[in-house]
Protein backbone atom coordinates (compact mmCIF):
# COMPACT_ATOMS: atom_id res chain seq x y z
CA UNK A 1 0.00 0.00 0.00
CA UNK A 2 2.99 2.26 1.38
CA UNK A 3 4.31 1.51 -2.61
CA UNK A 4 1.12 2.22 -4.39
CA UNK A 5 0.51 5.28 -2.31
CA UNK A 6 3.90 6.76 -3.25
CA UNK A 7 3.85 6.21 -6.64
CA UNK A 8 0.50 7.87 -6.56
CA UNK A 9 2.19 10.60 -5.37
CA UNK A 10 4.74 10.95 -7.42
CA UNK A 11 2.44 11.61 -10.31
CA UNK A 12 1.20 14.59 -8.52
CA UNK A 13 4.46 16.73 -9.35
CA UNK A 14 4.94 16.09 -13.36
CA UNK A 15 0.88 17.02 -13.22
CA UNK A 16 0.94 20.23 -11.61
CA UNK A 17 4.08 21.23 -13.13
CA UNK A 18 1.86 20.84 -16.74
CA UNK A 19 -0.70 22.53 -15.51
CA UNK A 20 1.48 25.84 -14.53
CA UNK A 21 2.70 25.58 -17.75
CA UNK A 22 -0.43 25.79 -19.67
CA UNK A 23 -1.49 28.38 -17.07
CA UNK A 24 1.19 30.93 -17.63
CA UNK A 25 1.03 30.29 -21.13
CA UNK A 26 -2.91 30.93 -21.76
CA UNK A 27 -3.01 33.79 -19.90
CA UNK A 28 -0.28 35.58 -21.56
CA UNK A 29 -2.22 34.99 -24.79
CA UNK A 30 -4.95 36.63 -23.66
CA UNK A 31 -5.30 40.47 -25.53
CA UNK A 32 -3.87 43.25 -23.49
CA UNK A 33 -1.53 45.05 -21.59
CA UNK A 34 -1.13 44.60 -17.91
CA UNK A 35 0.95 47.92 -17.05
CA UNK A 36 -1.59 49.56 -19.74
CA UNK A 37 -4.51 48.62 -17.89
CA UNK A 38 -3.46 49.29 -14.27
CA UNK A 39 -2.32 52.92 -15.85
CA UNK A 40 -5.53 53.48 -18.21
CA UNK A 41 -5.99 54.33 -21.69
CA UNK A 42 -4.60 57.80 -21.15
CA UNK A 43 -1.11 57.07 -19.55
CA UNK A 44 1.81 57.88 -21.84
CA UNK A 45 3.82 55.38 -23.53
CA UNK A 46 6.87 55.88 -20.98
CA UNK A 47 5.11 55.65 -17.90
CA UNK A 48 3.61 52.03 -19.35
CA UNK A 49 7.00 51.28 -20.05
CA UNK A 50 8.24 51.70 -16.49
CA UNK A 51 5.92 49.91 -14.87
CA UNK A 52 6.33 47.11 -17.43
CA UNK A 53 9.72 46.80 -16.59
CA UNK A 54 9.21 47.17 -12.79
CA UNK A 55 6.91 43.86 -12.85
CA UNK A 56 9.22 41.93 -15.38
CA UNK A 57 6.61 42.26 -18.15
CA UNK A 58 9.36 43.16 -20.70
CA UNK A 59 11.59 40.03 -19.84
CA UNK A 60 11.39 36.75 -21.99
CA UNK A 61 8.62 34.58 -21.38
CA UNK A 62 10.87 31.72 -19.75
CA UNK A 63 12.52 33.83 -17.31
CA UNK A 64 8.81 35.20 -16.49
CA UNK A 65 7.67 31.68 -16.43
CA UNK A 66 10.56 30.72 -13.91
CA UNK A 67 10.16 33.49 -11.99
CA UNK A 68 6.72 33.10 -11.41
CA UNK A 69 7.24 28.71 -10.39
CA UNK A 70 10.70 29.77 -8.28
CA UNK A 71 8.16 32.40 -5.99
CA UNK A 72 5.04 29.94 -5.94
CA UNK A 73 7.54 27.16 -4.90
CA UNK A 74 7.99 29.49 -1.83
CA UNK A 75 4.36 29.89 -1.48
CA UNK A 76 4.99 33.79 -2.74
CA UNK A 77 1.82 34.00 -5.87
CA UNK A 78 2.74 37.59 -5.94
CA UNK A 79 0.65 40.46 -5.48
CA UNK A 80 -2.85 41.50 -7.69
CA UNK A 81 -2.52 43.79 -10.33
CA UNK A 82 -5.95 45.31 -9.86
CA UNK A 83 -5.67 45.01 -5.90
CA UNK A 84 -2.13 44.99 -4.90
CA UNK A 85 -3.21 42.70 -2.40
CA UNK A 86 -1.26 39.21 -1.94
CA UNK A 87 -2.88 36.68 -4.26
CA UNK A 88 -2.18 33.68 -1.35
CA UNK A 89 -4.86 35.94 0.71
CA UNK A 90 -6.98 36.93 -1.88
CA UNK A 91 -7.89 33.08 -2.33
CA UNK A 92 -7.79 32.34 0.62
CA UNK A 93 -10.63 34.51 1.66
CA UNK A 94 -12.64 33.21 -1.15
CA UNK A 95 -11.86 29.36 -1.44
CA UNK A 96 -14.07 28.57 1.21
CA UNK A 97 -17.45 29.96 -0.39
CA UNK A 98 -16.37 27.98 -3.42
CA UNK A 99 -15.35 25.36 -1.76
CA UNK A 100 -18.73 25.26 0.21
CA UNK A 101 -20.41 25.67 -2.49
CA UNK A 102 -18.84 22.53 -4.38
CA UNK A 103 -19.45 20.76 -1.44
CA UNK A 104 -23.08 21.12 -1.37
CA UNK A 105 -23.76 20.70 -5.14
CA UNK A 106 -21.83 17.13 -5.01
CA UNK A 107 -23.65 15.72 -1.71
CA UNK A 108 -27.30 16.98 -3.87
CA UNK A 109 -25.75 15.21 -6.98
CA UNK A 110 -24.47 11.60 -4.61
CA UNK A 111 -27.25 12.05 -2.51
CA UNK A 112 -29.69 11.61 -5.54
CA UNK A 113 -28.02 10.42 -8.32
CA UNK A 114 -26.97 7.16 -6.92
CA UNK A 115 -30.49 6.19 -5.41
CA UNK A 116 -32.02 6.94 -8.52
CA UNK A 117 -29.77 5.27 -10.61
CA UNK A 118 -30.04 1.98 -8.61
CA UNK A 119 -33.55 2.32 -8.76
CA UNK A 120 -33.65 2.51 -12.19
CA UNK A 121 -31.28 -0.20 -12.97
CA UNK A 122 -33.08 -2.17 -10.75
CA UNK A 123 -36.53 -1.44 -12.09
CA UNK A 124 -34.96 -1.39 -15.72
CA UNK A 125 -37.42 -1.12 -18.81
CA UNK A 126 -40.18 -0.04 -16.10
CA UNK A 127 -41.62 3.70 -16.26
CA UNK A 128 -39.70 4.48 -13.50
CA UNK A 129 -36.13 3.72 -15.41
CA UNK A 130 -37.73 5.87 -18.27
CA UNK A 131 -38.33 8.56 -15.71
CA UNK A 132 -35.17 8.61 -14.70
CA UNK A 133 -33.24 8.16 -17.87
CA UNK A 134 -34.86 11.11 -19.10
CA UNK A 135 -34.27 13.31 -16.58
CA UNK A 136 -30.90 13.13 -16.49
CA UNK A 137 -31.11 13.90 -20.02
CA UNK A 138 -32.93 16.82 -19.31
CA UNK A 139 -30.92 17.90 -16.72
CA UNK A 140 -27.46 17.62 -18.46
CA UNK A 141 -28.67 19.41 -20.92
CA UNK A 142 -29.79 22.71 -19.19
CA UNK A 143 -27.47 25.64 -19.17
CA UNK A 144 -26.73 26.44 -16.18
CA UNK A 145 -27.39 30.09 -16.01
CA UNK A 146 -30.29 29.36 -17.99
CA UNK A 147 -31.41 27.02 -14.75
CA UNK A 148 -30.02 29.25 -12.36
CA UNK A 149 -32.02 32.69 -13.70
CA UNK A 150 -34.95 30.78 -13.82
CA UNK A 151 -34.87 29.31 -10.10
CA UNK A 152 -34.25 33.17 -8.99
CA UNK A 153 -37.16 34.27 -10.74
CA UNK A 154 -39.45 31.02 -9.43
CA UNK A 155 -38.16 30.68 -5.93
CA UNK A 156 -36.63 33.70 -5.11
CA UNK A 157 -38.73 36.55 -6.58
CA UNK A 158 -41.75 34.98 -6.86
CA UNK A 159 -42.63 32.53 -3.86
CA UNK A 160 -39.82 34.18 -1.52
CA UNK A 161 -38.41 31.40 -0.58
CA UNK A 162 -34.97 32.08 -0.69
CA UNK A 163 -32.93 35.26 -0.73
CA UNK A 164 -31.59 36.37 -4.37
CA UNK A 165 -27.20 36.62 -3.64
CA UNK A 166 -24.68 36.43 -1.00
CA UNK A 167 -23.99 33.75 1.38
CA UNK A 168 -25.84 35.15 4.53
CA UNK A 169 -27.70 37.78 5.46
CA UNK A 170 -25.21 40.73 6.54
CA UNK A 171 -27.63 41.78 9.89
CA UNK A 172 -26.49 37.82 10.29
CA UNK A 173 -23.30 37.67 9.86
CA UNK A 174 -20.50 35.78 12.25
CA UNK A 175 -16.75 36.43 12.97
CA UNK A 176 -14.71 34.22 10.40
CA UNK A 177 -12.69 32.10 12.57
CA UNK A 178 -12.04 29.10 9.64
CA UNK A 179 -13.69 30.84 6.58
CA UNK A 180 -16.23 28.02 5.86
CA UNK A 181 -19.50 29.70 6.64
CA UNK A 182 -21.13 26.95 8.14
CA UNK A 183 -18.46 26.11 10.54
CA UNK A 184 -18.69 29.38 11.62
CA UNK A 185 -21.83 29.51 12.59
CA UNK A 186 -21.96 26.20 14.66
CA UNK A 187 -18.96 27.44 16.71
CA UNK A 188 -20.68 30.60 17.16
CA UNK A 189 -23.66 28.51 18.41
CA UNK A 190 -25.66 31.00 15.97
CA UNK A 191 -28.36 28.25 14.69
CA UNK A 192 -30.14 31.70 13.06
CA UNK A 193 -27.87 32.23 10.96
CA UNK A 194 -26.62 28.92 9.88
CA UNK A 195 -30.17 28.67 8.62
CA UNK A 196 -29.82 31.84 6.95
CA UNK A 197 -26.75 30.78 5.15
CA UNK A 198 -28.29 27.09 4.45
CA UNK A 199 -31.02 29.56 2.85
CA UNK A 200 -28.92 31.52 0.55
CA UNK A 201 -26.35 28.07 -0.25
CA UNK A 202 -29.71 26.21 -1.61
CA UNK A 203 -30.63 27.43 -4.81
CA UNK A 204 -26.69 27.80 -6.43
CA UNK A 205 -26.05 24.23 -4.97
CA UNK A 206 -29.49 23.00 -6.56
CA UNK A 207 -28.11 24.92 -9.82
CA UNK A 208 -24.66 23.87 -10.07
CA UNK A 209 -25.49 19.97 -8.77
CA UNK A 210 -27.80 19.59 -11.45
CA UNK A 211 -25.38 18.30 -14.34
CA UNK A 212 -23.12 15.91 -11.91
CA UNK A 213 -26.29 14.79 -10.92
CA UNK A 214 -27.61 13.74 -13.74
CA UNK A 215 -24.41 11.71 -14.75
CA UNK A 216 -23.99 10.72 -11.52
CA UNK A 217 -26.95 8.69 -11.89
CA UNK A 218 -26.47 7.77 -15.56
CA UNK A 219 -22.87 6.11 -14.65
CA UNK A 220 -24.62 4.32 -11.35
CA UNK A 221 -27.42 2.97 -13.62
CA UNK A 222 -24.74 1.50 -15.81
CA UNK A 223 -22.55 -0.03 -13.80
CA UNK A 224 -25.26 -1.39 -10.87
CA UNK A 225 -26.53 -2.88 -14.44
CA UNK A 226 -23.30 -4.55 -15.13
CA UNK A 227 -22.94 -5.89 -11.91
CA UNK A 228 -26.53 -7.55 -11.60
CA UNK A 229 -25.80 -10.15 -14.55
CA UNK A 230 -22.86 -11.58 -12.24
CA UNK A 231 -23.17 -15.13 -11.20
CA UNK A 232 -22.55 -14.09 -7.23
CA UNK A 233 -25.47 -11.90 -7.33
CA UNK A 234 -27.69 -14.53 -8.74
CA UNK A 235 -26.37 -16.59 -6.35
CA UNK A 236 -27.18 -14.49 -3.44
CA UNK A 237 -30.74 -14.09 -4.96
CA UNK A 238 -31.27 -17.93 -5.36
CA UNK A 239 -30.59 -17.93 -1.30
CA UNK A 240 -33.32 -15.97 -0.76
CA UNK A 241 -31.23 -12.55 0.82
CA UNK A 242 -33.73 -9.65 0.96
CA UNK A 243 -33.14 -6.92 -2.30
CA UNK A 244 -31.75 -4.12 0.07
CA UNK A 245 -29.35 -7.16 1.17
CA UNK A 246 -28.31 -7.70 -2.33
CA UNK A 247 -28.20 -4.01 -3.74
CA UNK A 248 -26.36 -2.56 -0.86
CA UNK A 249 -23.77 -5.59 0.25
CA UNK A 250 -23.32 -7.46 -2.90
CA UNK A 251 -24.44 -5.27 -5.91
CA UNK A 252 -23.30 -1.18 -5.12
CA UNK A 253 -20.05 -2.02 -3.28
CA UNK A 254 -18.74 -3.84 -6.40
CA UNK A 255 -20.31 -1.02 -8.54
CA UNK A 256 -18.91 1.41 -6.66
CA UNK A 257 -15.28 1.62 -8.67
CA UNK A 258 -16.66 4.20 -12.10
CA UNK A 259 -19.12 5.74 -9.84
CA UNK A 260 -15.94 6.80 -7.87
CA UNK A 261 -14.46 8.08 -10.61
CA UNK A 262 -17.25 9.87 -11.94
CA UNK A 263 -17.99 11.12 -8.43
CA UNK A 264 -13.56 12.88 -8.67
CA UNK A 265 -14.14 14.26 -11.70
CA UNK A 266 -16.84 15.91 -11.15
CA UNK A 267 -15.95 17.70 -7.79
CA UNK A 268 -12.95 18.88 -10.11
CA UNK A 269 -15.61 20.20 -12.42
CA UNK A 270 -17.68 21.97 -9.80
CA UNK A 271 -14.58 23.58 -8.35
CA UNK A 272 -13.75 25.01 -12.08
CA UNK A 273 -17.34 25.38 -13.51
CA UNK A 274 -18.68 27.48 -10.52
CA UNK A 275 -17.71 30.80 -12.28
CA UNK A 276 -21.29 30.77 -13.93
CA UNK A 277 -23.10 30.19 -11.01
CA UNK A 278 -21.57 32.27 -8.69
CA UNK A 279 -22.03 35.39 -10.91
CA UNK A 280 -25.20 34.71 -11.38
CA UNK A 281 -25.81 34.54 -7.39
CA UNK A 282 -23.12 37.01 -6.65
CA UNK A 283 -21.86 34.43 -4.96
CA UNK A 284 -18.12 36.04 -3.63
CA UNK A 285 -16.42 32.81 -4.36
CA UNK A 286 -13.04 32.00 -6.50
CA UNK A 287 -14.69 31.61 -9.53
CA UNK A 288 -16.15 35.34 -9.44
CA UNK A 289 -13.08 36.39 -8.82
CA UNK A 290 -10.99 34.19 -11.33
CA UNK A 291 -13.61 35.87 -13.94
CA UNK A 292 -13.43 39.68 -12.87
CA UNK A 293 -9.50 38.99 -12.48
CA UNK A 294 -9.46 37.33 -16.60
CA UNK A 295 -11.23 40.58 -17.56
CA UNK A 296 -9.31 43.12 -15.66
CA UNK A 297 -6.02 41.05 -17.27
CA UNK A 298 -4.94 40.23 -14.03
CA UNK A 299 -2.60 37.42 -14.92
CA UNK A 300 -1.12 36.86 -11.28
CA UNK A 301 -4.60 35.93 -9.70
CA UNK A 302 -5.38 33.96 -13.09
CA UNK A 303 -2.50 31.69 -12.46
CA UNK A 304 -2.66 31.33 -8.66
CA UNK A 305 -6.71 30.48 -8.88
CA UNK A 306 -5.68 28.30 -11.89
CA UNK A 307 -3.14 26.67 -9.64
CA UNK A 308 -5.32 26.06 -6.45
CA UNK A 309 -8.27 24.72 -8.38
CA UNK A 310 -5.81 22.11 -10.25
CA UNK A 311 -4.32 21.19 -6.89
CA UNK A 312 -7.53 20.82 -5.06
CA UNK A 313 -8.51 18.63 -7.93
CA UNK A 314 -5.59 16.11 -8.60
CA UNK A 315 -5.56 16.09 -4.45
CA UNK A 316 -9.32 14.90 -4.36
CA UNK A 317 -8.30 12.24 -7.58
CA UNK A 318 -5.29 10.86 -5.42
CA UNK A 319 -8.15 10.44 -2.94
CA UNK A 320 -10.06 8.90 -5.39
CA UNK A 321 -7.48 6.47 -6.40
CA UNK A 322 -6.71 5.41 -2.65
CA UNK A 323 -9.97 4.49 -2.12
CA UNK A 324 -10.32 2.16 -5.51
CA UNK A 325 -7.64 0.37 -3.38
CA UNK A 326 -9.70 0.02 -0.09
CA UNK A 327 -12.66 -0.99 -2.18
CA UNK A 328 -11.20 -3.46 -4.52
CA UNK A 329 -8.01 -4.77 -3.19
CA UNK A 330 -6.78 -6.07 -6.72
CA UNK A 331 -6.06 -2.38 -7.79
CA UNK A 332 -3.87 -2.22 -5.13
CA UNK A 333 -1.98 -5.75 -5.39
CA UNK A 334 -1.36 -4.56 -9.08
CA UNK A 335 0.18 -1.53 -8.73
CA UNK A 336 2.20 -3.15 -6.17
CA UNK A 337 3.29 -5.96 -8.23
CA UNK A 338 4.00 -3.61 -10.86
Amino acid sequence: MVGYLGRRIALLVPTLLGVSVLAFSLIHLVPGDPAQVMLGERANARAVAELRHEMGLDQPLPVQYWRFLSAALAGDLGRSIKTREKVSVEMTQRFPATFELAVAALLIAVGLGVPLGVLAARRRGGWVDAAVMTGSLVGVSLPIFWLGLLLLLWLSVGVGWFPLSGRIDPGLAVPSVTGFLLVDTLLAGRLDSLFDALRHLALPALALGTIPLSVISRITRSSVLEVLQLDYVRTAWAKGLSERVVLAKHVLKNALVPILTVIGLQFGYLLGGAIITETIFAWPGLGRWLLLSVQARDFRAVQGGVMLVALVFVVVNLVVDLLYAVIDPRIRLTGDEA
